[in-house]
């Protein structure tokens, strides 16, 4: 017979179950100091990319020379490891969550704890596996046609279209990302700051209480609104919403909720009509380049390939293989997490067109489909991109 299995309601710790108080301790803890991207983000990473950069285009393939910070995790990961046990042992459906997410957390201080060195690459195979060959083929595809359309569509435009306006990334004047991050920011009351971030390869990425901009890259208008709009409705929100929630599992995240989190934010470009020629082929580039290096390609190989075989320019194929290699040295594979945006995206895209109404669930936090289930009794029905209140979902 079940043991009892007992209600959840976060009013104060003593009336959460002891298990559930021990695991939100320090899987909150756990989250703060692993800090996964921020680890496997090079200390030079600027100055390697422009002497890539310069390398390529005098015609010379390098490998990069990255420094890392890392941490030594020991002590958590033996903690992790002891939680996930325990609260697989819990005959509760909350507990097997908080279990999934510690074992999770687990793999994710090993690979803060080895950046830069050769371990990485196998650490992050395990933590971004694909979840099945056949989705794994699926986003395959998809990335070979996409790539495919993009080249065609910028070859053709490319000698009648008028130049468009660039502007610097992190210029404080109008229409710049930075002015149009903080104006959104602002405007919806998220409680966030934007500040600049020199060695970011993505153009901006959202953290517990910051949301980094990239400095100097010359960015489009239509790169600086879809940027917005994705961190923002796709990250910030929930990070906000999360904050509110009755447990902290939302804040916490879920084991896959991240991963899941970045294929709901190419389903919403896809809504807003972002995803655009120039946008497919980045999505597809980073794609095929981690591909390239879980075959044995090197950073200075996969690189030449986006150049040669996929028409990238010189400064967009070094931000590309950068990210795909990013946490390792060059030579070895790297962290590879773009692996999972295209099967993300076409999984979240499909559980969407038949469930519409669980968009309000994975926009509570980071929360995966698989954990809709369990979580979505607990969140309130709002709309999906909504600021969110001061009451408590």
């Amino acid at each position: 017979m079940n043991r009892h299995v007992p209600a959840i309601r976060k009013r104060g710790p003593s009336d959460l179950p002891p298990w559930l108080v021990r695991a939100e301790r320090l899987l909150i803890e756990a989250v703060r100091s692993i800090r996964l991207l921020g680890s496997v983000v090079p200390r030079n990473a600027p100055q390697e990319r422009a002497r890539i950069v310069s390398a390529l285009e005098n015609g010379q393939a390098v490998n990069p020379r990255w420094t890392y910070a890392r941490t030594d995790h020991t002590l958590l990961r033996k903690a992790l490891a002891r939680a996930g046990q325990r609260l697989g042992a819990e005959n509760h459906p909350v507990a097997q969550l908080y279990a999934a997410r510690a074992r999770e957390l687990e793999v994710e201080a090993a690979l803060a704890s080895e950046a830069g060195t050769a371990v990485l690459g196998a650490l992050a195979r395990a933590r971004f596996r694909s979840l099945s060959p056949q989705s794994a083929g699926e986003a395959t595809i998809l990335a070979r046609r996409w790539i495919a359309e993009g080249h065609e569509a910028l070859a053709a435009g490319a000698g009648g279209a008028e130049p468009e306006e660039l502007l610097p990334s992190d210029a404080p004047i109008p229409g710049s990302l930075l002015t149009r991050m903080r104006e959104e920011v602002g405007r919806l009351g998220l409680p966030f700051a934007v500040v600049v971030q020199p060695s970011l390869s993505a153009l901006a990425a959202t953290g517990e209480r910051h949301i980094l901009v990239a400095a100097g890259r010359m960015t489009r208008k239509e790169d600086v609104e879809r940027t917005v709009m994705h961190e923002v409705e796709a990250h910030a929100i929930p990070r906000t919403r999360a904050a509110q929630a009755r447990l902290a599992i939302f804040q916490i995240g879920t084991a896959r909720g991240i991963d899941d989190q970045e294929g709901l934010a190419l389903v919403l470009e896809d809504r807003g009509n972002y995803l655009k020629p120039r946008r497919k082929r980045e999505l597809a580039a980073r794609h095929l380049a981690v591909e390239a290096m879980d075959g044995g390609a090197s950073f200075a190989d996969a690189l030449g390939a986006l150049v040669k075989e996929h028409g990238l320019p010189v400064n967009e194929a070094v931000l590309v293989a950068e990210r795909a290699f990013r946490g390792g040295d060059g030579t070895s594979p790297g962290l590879g997490r773009e692996r999972i945006y295209l099967e993300a995206y076409l999984r979240v895209g499909e559980h969407l067109t038949k469930k519409p109404t669980d968009e309000g669930i994975l926009t509570s936090g980071q929360v995966s489909l698989d954990a809709i289930p369990v979580l979505g009794p607990l969140v309130r029905k709002g709309r999906p991109t909504e600021p969110p209140s001061a009451a408590r979902v």
